[in-house]
């Protein structure tokens, strides 16, 4: 659902090259963990105009290809997916009972884990956002990531040895062209020095305090990197709790003892990346959860907000940060879709990172560019259908038992953004009419004028579509709570890692 098995030339060059770089300097070590596995994101960053430049050269895809083995996401996970050496046994210890979370997280953990110590990170603006609209409780703490790194020494010592021994594999007759730049070797010292004081930092952290379960959204960047490689090397449970759709260039490689899925595409997702059943929990949306919890209804209606008139359906676009073509051609569809005699408002809710400038482009009536600081939920709750590309706003709307238009204009590929056929996730499982060409959006747009039923038959499609997207067995909170109770709880055989 989320990213394709078959290896696709974007793929096997990321992935080779990560293998390559790995491989090639695992003797540099820092309290026995491999450095280069710290710098997976960083380095994915510094290959991007390599792996562009080298899509179409067909010869040397399938030379690396064939080289490392790499013909499936499974066979990337496999090879990638290097643990440190058990360090030592710390999930034995009695007296941990520490629970490590993202400060995003800070609302759940307040009402379902009020009861225990719990340590909340701060690493992005989300983090920071979060932490203003609660209160924390005495017993748990706060650790700032990036401003505690900022004060963190390097172990001058280390850092030259580790220099040292970096100068002599970059001396190879062996070493791969990609690594023989001065440019990779001055990237490459700059951010050994980083990799050496996030593991010194977080991993006193993890020995100094009594934590036992470590949770985070995302694996691929810091300080989820470094701290799933710490809960390898001290054989504690690492829980991956995923808050937006992610694909596999977010997740691959990942070392989670467990994986709370939200339900049985994510679950049939990581399967087929090599994830055993048995670390797999369907809990469905912590995120989704709160957000729709929020305190909107205060607010001021939309309708009035807005002037919408009473009798019009409300159609929302929210858009997605791509490439300012594939934007531009949903708002040509849109100008020539909407008729100003039809009883129908659509709404555009800009993406916070879409740099397209709607306002501009629209002198429509019909037609209203909301602020990107709009509440997601007063205007999900007021639309009739919500269309997207590939958005978490296609699963929200349909939690809220509303339609959904499943937009598939051209995308050209984008190293971030578009690298696999994740963006027609949703077409291919069905949540709503797929839309590929303003004819399909002008058709989609009578049927909700012409036919009193169709809102409902949108409706019942989408709650289909859903029913394999999010496990509703119960809250995502309360099954959450559940999976890190029971990981607090348990002495995990160091055979588990």
């Amino acid at each position: 659902m989320y990213g394709e098995e078959k290896l696709n030339p974007h793929h096997t060059l990321r992935y080779s090259l990560t293998k390559e770089f790995f491989e090639t300097f695992s003797s540099l070590k820092y309290r026995d963990i491999e450095l280069p596995l710290v710098l997976t994101r960083v380095f994915h960053v510094y290959i991007k105009r390599h792996v562009d430049s080298n899509l179409k050269n067909t010869h040397y895809v399938s030379m690396m290809q064939k080289k490392h083995s790499l013909f499936n996401i499974r066979d990337a996970q496999r090879t990638l997916a290097r643990n440190p050496r058990l360090k030592k046994d710390l999930s034995a210890v009695a007296n941990r009972k520490m629970i490590l979370m993202p400060a995003r997280m800070a609302p759940f953990a307040i009402d379902q884990l009020s009861q225990y110590n719990v340590m909340f990170t701060i690493s992005n603006k989300e983090d920071k956002r979060t932490l203003k609209s609660v209160t924390i409780p005495k017993h748990m703490q706060v650790f700032d990531f990036h401003k505690r790194l900022r004060y963190e020494k390097t172990p001058e010592k280390s850092f030259a040895n580790i220099i040292r021994k970096a100068k002599t594999i970059l001396k190879s007759k062996q070493l791969s062209p990609i690594f023989k730049s001065n440019q990779f070797k001055k990237w490459l010292f700059k951010n050994l020095k980083t990799a050496i004081k996030t593991i010194k930092m977080l991993g006193s952290l993890v020995r100094k305090t009594p934590i036992k379960v470590i949770i985070d959204h995302v694996e691929i960047v810091n300080p989820g990197t470094t701290l799933s490689l710490l809960a390898k090397k001290y054989n504690l449970p690492f829980i991956h709790i995923p808050q937006v759709l992610i694909s596999d260039r977010s997740l691959i490689p990942t070392r989670a003892s467990h994986y709370c899925s939200w339900g049985k595409h994510y679950k049939n997702w990581l399967t087929k990346r090599g994830v055993p059943t048995s670390r797999i929990y369907e809990t469905g949306n912590l995120n989704f959860e709160y957000k729709k919890r929020a305190n909107y209804l205060f607010e001021t209606p939309l309708r009035q907000k807005y002037n919408i008139p009473s009798h019009h359906k409300i159609i929302t676009f929210t858009t997605q940060p791509f490439t300012a073509s594939v934007n531009e051609t949903i708002v040509n569809w849109i100008q020539r879709a909407v008729d100003h005699s039809d009883p129908i408002t659509l709404l555009i809710r800009p993406h916070p990172f879409d740099k397209v400038n709607y306002h501009a482009l629209f002198k429509h009536h019909n037609v209203i560019v909301t602020s990107t600081d709009l509440n997601l939920y007063n205007l999900l709750l007021n639309t009739d259908v919500v269309m997207t590309i590939s958005s978490n706003t296609s699963i929200e709307a349909a939690m809220l038992g509303k339609g959904v238009f499943v937009l598939q204009p051209p995308i050209p590929y984008h190293y971030e953004h578009n690298n696999n056929n994740f963006n027609s996730h949703l077409a291919r499982a069905k949540a709503g009419p797929s839309i590929a060409s303003q004819s399909q959006l002008s058709k989609q747009m009578k049927e909700i004028v012409n036919d009193p039923k169709y809102l409902s038959l949108l409706s019942k499609q989408s709650q289909k579509f859903l029913q394999s997207t999010i496990h509703s067995k119960g809250r995502p909170s309360v099954l959450i709570r559940r999976t890190i109770v029971n990981a607090l709880q348990e002495e995990k055989k160091v055979s588990d890692i």
